[in-house]
């Protein structure tokens, strides 16, 4: 298997060691924001809950009258640690300072905060504190480190609501930091125990100094606790890889890393917001970020009361309920055994056990290809049933085929965990292949190649290649054919964006050409079908079809993706997602 990182982290294996074994974490947005519940004024506000300041375009000074109204009587730390520990969770990150500049900590620095400014009078935090403690959760704190919208110093959109950070003179920004910032994170470092991580957010273009001045704080105060990766848009400065929201990466990544994520649409309350993922979603999602390498930040945006929704804690259950019987596959485990999540699921494992996990369960014969350990035992880890098993090895491909006989039930809806018992630890040869089905070609895992000069088409931090603007850039890649015969070639691309956020933002009318063996198809890219990928919804995925290769015998083969024309209407160019080759 090829070795791959993006990135390995500068000494801070040590403070890294719990985050990279807690896997699961719960995020709490909670701030005077939830009294608005996302209106305002009697109207509806589009946009996130927490944000509602911005997108209402709300003064300062009507703002702050918000506070007077706060009073969620019904907070109880320990039932939101005990719904966090039901959950299978082992951190909890909580806002204690969110954009609109209101702590949710008794702070010395500021009367803006929830102790000072409200009827409710009591530290939140604190009593958070403890509840962790009593359930043996890490407390990570949130703190919206560059941006503050009632401070007159920190950047802030109160006179420029058109512009998500107006550009303000250092010199008057590290006022704001001195008089506030710096001080109430060292409020939180020093007054609520130890403190797992702090989680800076949108540094947008902070300069190093400062970042480092943000990250020095932290390490100095407590040296075991960690720095998100938004405390800086330097990779080198946070102590691991942060994605965007609701980003999972295309391909796995060895460093450590983290995607925090809705379970509707919103981060705060907002009582509109009934777009709910199902908990199959939730754990499909669970189960893909860890086989990736990395660690499940899932929100929760508590009422005006200070109650967790109904519908998020039901859906907490029950993905604890998952993880009671499927556990073993989550929490000891190393991922990034593969650099692509399989089209069924996703793989973990540690030594002398590999877990395969089935999101979309299938009954008879399962065919997992590459696997060179010997197996020695295979059962259903949620109900320890053994199933049986065979292994045999490609005279054509070399390619070891591990066939697996399932049941015509499978133990769990959302994701079914084979655990197999294995001599060694997990080794697997990763060449797409046609043992299962159709060959998968993934575009992170191309190899790149371009004319006289290094080619611009490039693989972006997520997996997604970039930059493909010249007819001399191609992609390629070698795959098994066990069985010879005619294959249906389809391209999927990658929009921009989201859709909703910046509808029809993708780019077709390319012309292309894919080469494998004697043949050679020409085609145009043409939008068809869309669909999001499995275990992500950043993106969409334009289908479009390009023909049928004739394979006469099996063996390894390489196959190659070219461009005749490139269309540049709109700038973007062709992001391939994937080529699959479905045997007709």
């Amino acid at each position: 298997m090829e070795k791959f990182s993006q990135r390995k982290m500068p000494d801070n294996e040590e403070r890294i060691k719990w985050f990279r074994e807690a896997k699961f974490g719960m995020f709490i947005h909670w701030g005077v924001y939830a009294q608005l519940a996302g209106s305002w004024q009697g109207r509806e506000i589009p946009g996130i809950g927490e944000q509602i300041m911005r997108f209402a375009k709300i003064s300062v000074s009507d703002y702050k009258k918000i506070p007077a109204l706060f009073n969620p009587v019904k907070f109880d730390a320990d039932k939101w640690a005990g719904i966090a520990k039901e959950a299978g969770m082992r951190y909890i990150v909580i806002t204690a300072k969110h954009h609109d500049g209101f702590a949710m900590f008794h702070s010395g620095c500021s009367p803006y905060n929830i102790v000072d400014a409200t009827p409710f009078k009591r530290d939140p935090m604190k009593e958070l504190a403890q509840a962790c403690q009593k359930h043996g959760l890490k407390l990570c704190f949130y703190y919206s480190h560059k941006q503050d919208w009632e401070d007159p110093d920190g950047y802030t959109n109160q006179e420029h609501w058109d512009q998500s950070m107006p550009r303000i003179a250092d010199q008057v920004f590290e006022r704001y930091m001195d008089r506030k910032a710096i001080p109430q994170v060292t409020e939180l470092l020093t007054g609520y125990g130890p403190i797992g991580l702090i989680w800076y957010d949108t540094p947008g273009d902070l300069s190093d100094y400062n970042a480092m001045r943000f990250a020095n704080l932290v390490h100095a105060i407590q040296p075991d606790c960690i720095v998100s990766a938004r405390v800086s848009n330097n990779p080198k400065i946070g102590d691991y890889i942060g994605y965007g929201d609701n980003l999972v990466p295309v391909q796995a990544n060895t460093a450590p890393w983290e995607t925090c994520a809705t379970m509707n649409d919103t981060w705060g309350f907002k009582a509109q917001d009934h777009n709910w993922k199902t908990p199959d979603r939730l754990i499909r999602l669970l189960s893909s970020i860890v086989s990736k390498g990395g660690n499940y930040l899932l929100n929760v945006g508590p009422d005006c009361l200070g109650e967790i929704p109904q519908q998020s804690a039901e859906r907490l259950r029950i993905i604890g309920k998952w993880l009671e019987k499927n556990g073993d596959a989550i929490y000891t485990v190393k991922g990034c055994l593969m650099r692509q999540t399989p089209e069924w699921g996703a793989v973990t494992g540690r030594e002398g056990k590999l877990y395969i996990h089935i999101h979309e369960w299938k009954s008879g014969a399962f065919i997992f290809s590459g696997l060179a350990n010997k197996v020695t035992a295979a059962r259903l880890l949620a109900t320890g049933a053994a199933l049986d098993f065979s292994q045999v090895k490609s005279n054509e491909t070399g390619l070891d085929i591990l066939t697996i006989d399932l049941p015509a039930q499978a133990p769990d809806s959302s994701v079914s965990i084979i655990e197999l018992d294995i001599a060694g630890a997990p080794v697997i040869n990763e060449i797409p292949n046609d043992s299962a089905g159709p060959v998968i070609l993934p575009g992170f895992s191309a190899y790149i190649k371009g004319g006289p000069q290094a080619p611009l088409l490039k693989i972006g931090s997520t997996g997604i290649p970039e930059n493909w603007r010249s007819t001399d850039d191609y992609m390629g890649w070698e795959t098994a054919i066990t069985k010879a015969g005619v294959f249906d070639a389809d391209l999927y691309t990658f929009t921009e964006r989201h859709p909703d956020r910046t509808p029809d933002h993708w780019e077709g009318g390319h012309r292309l050409c894919l080469q494998a063996a004697d043949n050679r198809l020409e085609f145009s890219v043409t939008e068809g079908e869309r669909s999001y990928p499995r275990d992500n919804y950043q993106w969409q995925l334009i289908h479009t079809p390009i023909g049928k290769i004739n394979f006469i015998k099996s063996g390894i083969y390489r196959i190659e993706l070219k461009a005749l024309k490139l269309n540049f209407e709109k700038g973007l160019g062709p992001k391939v997602h994937t080529i699959v080759l479905r045997p007709v």
